[in-house]
């Protein structure tokens, strides 16, 4: 009883920790005016990790008692589909346009740096978790471990990957001159995920209904393809 007292009791203290360094880190993003490199994500990872060599250097042991949070992930990748309705009737309008740049995204993001890894000998978890690095995180750290990856490297792979990819998009905008929001939308959301999205939320409504259709389509697409074929 008391063994399981203990487990309580510091499991609420790192999630509270958890809750208090995402606050800290709205608050930093807000004041840079939501700079990329400043993200919540990656200012609460940054922040939480100083923690764990400070409290409890064992990471495993620190995860265990997030695992509540990461259970959260789920349902909050259900809940993306909430713009989504609201921009049903457009996205029925466009049908294939929408579809196509999905599925083809979805395939071309993963394989691509895949066989990048792939022709440098690279081990062979890497390479399966490189695969998951295009889809959401809780979607990519499942999927990984399915495919005999390594989930922790899986949401290292994805929240660079959205980095980069916010990073990047004005000046692929404007080498391609895309200036709708329907398109960003849909490129911050195959390719940036969670973090894609979040950007395409700020820039508008129907850029985040975009980017939050392409992070759900692609996830779900992505991690069966993966599954069947490598699982």
């Amino acid at each position: 009883m008391d063994w399981a007292y203990t487990v309580f009791v510091e499991s609420a203290v790192w999630i509270c920790l958890l809750v208090l360094c995402y606050g800290i880190s709205l608050r930093i993003a807000s004041a840079s005016q939501q700079h990329v490199l400043l993200h919540p994500i990656v200012v609460t990872t940054i922040l939480l990790l100083v923690l764990t060599q400070i409290i409890e250097p064992d990471v495993a042991r620190v995860m265990g008692h997030l695992d509540l949070v990461q259970w959260l992930l789920g349902p909050l990748t259900v809940g993306l589909a909430l713009p989504v309705y609201k921009q049903l009737p457009v996205l029925r309008r466009m049908g294939i346009k929408v579809v196509l740049p999905i599925m083809v995204g979805g395939i071309f993001a993963p394989l691509s740096a895949w066989s990048v890894l792939y022709f440098l000998g690279t081990d062979v978890a890497w390479q399966m978790t490189m695969l998951t690095k295009s889809i959401t995180t809780p979607f990519a750290m499942d999927t990984a471990t399915m495919l005999g990856g390594i989930a922790g490297l899986a949401a290292v792979f994805n929240i660079v990957t959205g980095v980069i990819v916010v990073m990047t998009l004005p000046m692929v905008n404007h080498i391609l001159r895309i200036h709708g929001d329907q398109a960003s939308g849909l490129m911050l959301g195959v390719l940036g995920h969670g973090i894609g999205t979040s950007k395409a939320v700020l820039l508008s409504e129907q850029a985040g209904a975009f980017a939050s259709l392409a992070l759900c389509v692609n996830g779900v697409v992505t991690a069966m393809a993966l599954s069947f074929l490598f699982g």
